[in-house]
């Protein structure tokens, strides 16, 4: 006879392919008429903009583009000018494990680059983009709750979980023309800009979610004037999108990261005919990953205390998550610069942050590091460019069993002058860390039970226990019921405190 069991779903997110991708890109640029001469190239910015991710069927497909902005000295040597251009790119990688209702996240960054000027008028660029790919779904697991049957005697115990209440992408566009404060020099060109964002408040209600933020825009640019030197400008633009998302209500707890996707900064003229006004195009994409937290009830033992149950088990992973407040890390080091002829700093910026979470003992630590870039000035006013290095490693006390992941940010960048050769860098990084924990356990999967058949074991015996025995393994070994052992020896434990003699009886 195929005992009814009672089913309880249980729906978690499950890692089906985390890879990485590599992707060449390489271009020859000449320059327009309008450019000056390169007589040596300072700095190569590329910053990768993904597109669009698709998953369609067992295929992954990632457009997007890269932005190329290059620095560069004039014939002369005294003045930094650039000049920009975007390498478009498509990639498909075939998705294994299973795609179906699978979501991606694809984090672009820049792997290797060589950047040199072939003339005074052409550059030759061979650059490798990298791409860390993380495809996931939600997956429904049936677990065995309970066996409705008198004669069955089951084990079971209840887990803290999080489950998976649904992944959701939205695509939104920001467009802003922007002024600069009086008294700024109107714009000639931009020689580098960059996106950080920030979300302030994410409000979920049954069916859809608003999230509030803001684009931290940052950017230098180049004057008309060769007398003047590149100037600094930021600007933030605030918004705020309602993203529908089926199946979620307001007890859903939300995790959401912006990709930043198309920027286009290009300058305007303002009603005097001066370029003054900054048009600002931004194309992101919103990520939403919504959990609810949860207990779930697995029977993962079971016999029978009238004839024969025949149980057929399976192996199930359930995972609880917690996101752990997010953090400032201190990092500061020194800019050692040649010849101790510093006049003034031009600008100050990172880049390729990459971080990494790890246990070690009984810590759990963060590592990292990214690239902080100076452009500056001399005392003979010509321009220079260095970079460093900048590692980090944050620890703290580890869970027991778990595993973190790591995302960051570098928030706050400052230098200090110290003398004419040295420069102090100061950066915070923004670090947040999810903790989780991957129970490995069994639920009943079928159970049948032979009624015509005898049960095993004595029906009455004596059975001499060992201090730390479980009081089911022993009812189990005889078909009896636990509660009725417990009752003829006078026991309340389910693990026995010390040796002693156990009175079995079935009836």
């Amino acid at each position: 006879m195929r005992l009814e069991t009672g089913n309880l779903p249980y729906d978690g997110f499950e890692q089906i392919m985390e890879t990485t991708h590599e992707h060449p890109l390489d271009l020859e640029y000449s320059l327009p008429d309008y450019c000056a001469d390169i007589q040596k190239i300072l700095k190569c910015i590329v910053t990768p903009e993904v597109s669009s991710v698709a998953v369609l069927g067992d295929s992954l497909t990632v457009d997007g583009a890269a932005d190329i902005r290059v620095l560069y000295l004039d014939a002369k040597g005294t003045t930094v000018r650039g000049f920009d251009t975007k390498k478009e790119f498509t990639w498909t990688v075939r998705v294994t494990g299973g795609a179906e209702g699978a979501a991606a996240t694809v984090r672009p960054y820049v792997q290797h680059m060589n950047c040199r000027a072939v003339n005074a008028r052409r550059a030759d660029l061979h650059i490798t983009l990298g791409f860390a790919v993380s495809v996931c779904a939600v997956r429904r697991t049936e677990l065995t709750g309970s066996i409705d049957h008198e004669a069955v005697e089951t084990r079971a115990k209840n887990v803290d979980v999080t489950c998976a209440v649904g992944m959701f992408s939205h695509t939104f566009i920001l467009e802003e023309n922007t002024e600069l404060q009086p008294g700024r020099p109107p714009i000639e060109s931009v020689l580098r800009r960059a996106v950080r964002w920030q979300i302030e408040s994410v409000q979920v209600s049954e069916g859809q979610a608003t999230v509030s933020g803001k684009a931290c825009i940052d950017l230098l640019y180049r004057p008309f004037s060769d007398e003047i030197p590149p100037e600094k400008f930021f600007v933030e633009l605030p918004f705020c999108e309602v993203v529908d998302c089926a199946g979620v209500d307001g007890s859903a707890e939300p995790d959401v990261s912006v990709v930043s996707g198309e920027c286009i900064v290009q300058p305007r003229e303002d009603s005097v005919g001066e370029y003054t006004l900054l048009n600002l195009y931004i194309k992101p994409c919103l990520r939403l990953r919504f959990t609810r937290s949860g207990s779930v009830r697995t029977v993962f033992d079971a016999y029978a205390t009238e004839g024969v149950l025949t149980a057929k088990y399976k192996p199930v992973s359930l995972e609880h998550e917690l996101a752990q407040p997010a953090r400032r890390i201190p990092v500061k080091a020194n800019f050692s610069l040649p010849e101790n002829d510093l006049e003034r700093v031009v600008d100050l910026w990172a880049e390729s942050l990459s971080v990494s979470a790890f246990t070690e003992k009984e810590n759990a630590a963060v590592r990292g590091k990214f690239t902080a870039c100076l452009l500056y000035q001399n005392r003979d006013g010509r321009y220079a460019y260095t970079e460093r290095m900048m590692d980090f490693t944050d620890a703290h006390p580890a869970e027991e069993n778990c595993k973190y992941a790591v995302t960051g940010e570098v928030a706050g960048l400052r230098f200090t002058i110290l003398d004419a050769g040295t420069v102090e860098c100061a950066a915070e990084v923004t670090v947040a860390e999810r903790v989780r924990t991957v129970s490995a356990e069994r639920t009943l999967e079928s159970a049948e039970l032979d009624t015509e058949a005898l049960c095993p074991g004595c029906a009455a015996a004596v059975y001499y226990a060992l201090k730390g025995e479980n009081v089911w393994d022993i009812a189990k070994r005889y078909s009896a019921r636990v509660s009725a052992v417990k009752a003829h020896n006078d026991c309340t434990e389910d693990v026995l405190p010390e040796d002693r003699p156990m009175i079995i009886c079935r009836k």
